[in-house]
């Protein structure tokens, strides 16, 4: 049976929701007051991209920056067949 080297010192992996607990609904409150007090301009732009931003940080750190398997091609050869 082959057994496995690990490192003593190998710092454990961060499972904690970390800072999106609070970052989400303080961007929607922002985002949502924004919609109903002020017309498209600039800001409202910004907070937009803002939240894109944030989403796919969110999303990064979620998955490991690791594309999941749905979205991978099956083989080359499905690609040429299409």
């Amino acid at each position: 049976m082959q057994t496995i080297d690990h490192d003593q010192n190998e710092p454990k992996i961060d499972r904690t929701p970390g800072p999106w607990r609070w970052v989400f609904p303080v961007i929607g409150v922002v985002f949502l007051l924004n919609i109903f007090t002020r017309q498209v301009d600039w800001i409202s732009l910004c907070l937009g991209l803002g939240l894109g931003c944030t989403l796919a940080g969110w999303a990064i750190e979620i998955t490991g920056n690791k594309v999941p398997e749905s979205w991978k091609s099956k083989s080359a050869r499905r690609d040429r067949d299409l």
